[in-house]
């Protein structure tokens, strides 16, 4: 997301460099903690007007549909070597502090390779956006 919450100007956007690929860099432990089971990678991520200004403005309260969410459904996949120059541009230049981490935590880059999205921002079900139409989009 960017743009200034307090001024309910709050866009969502992925870190990117040349696309809207969300990259992130993670700590392998992350997979093992609590359990030798077998690793499932599906992931989702919601994000809601709620997180700004917006909807206390119009007094939505945050379960209102018009209080706008967005629900990305997907897995969390290791990029490999030709993309994990892009993840890291991506990544360090929105968090340059990210360089610094641990080394022998054995950081290494993701992306979240997104198979579902769904918005609910009105009353009557959720529109559901592919993900070529929400690649396809020009900032």
């Amino acid at each position: 997301m960017s743009g200034d919450p307090r001024k309910g100007d709050l866009k969502l956007r992925s870190m990117r460099v040349t696309s809207a690929m969300s990259y992130f860099s993670w700590w392998p432990m992350l997979l093992h903690l609590g359990s030798k089971r077998r690793i499932n990678s599906n992931a989702s991520l919601t994000v809601s007007l709620a997180q700004t200004p917006y909807c206390k403005k119009h007094r939505y309260d945050p379960q209102n549909p018009l209080c706008a969410h967005i629900i990305f459904c997907g897995s969390i996949v290791k990029v490999n070597d030709s993309e994990a120059g892009l993840a890291k541009k991506a990544l360090f230049s929105r968090h340059p502090e990210m360089e610094s981490w641990p080394k022998d935590h054995n950081w290494f880059f993701a992306k979240f390779n997104i198979t579902n999205i769904w918005v609910l921002d009105y009353f009557g079900g959720l529109k559901i956006v592919t993900p070529e139409e929400y690649y396809s989009v020009k900032p």
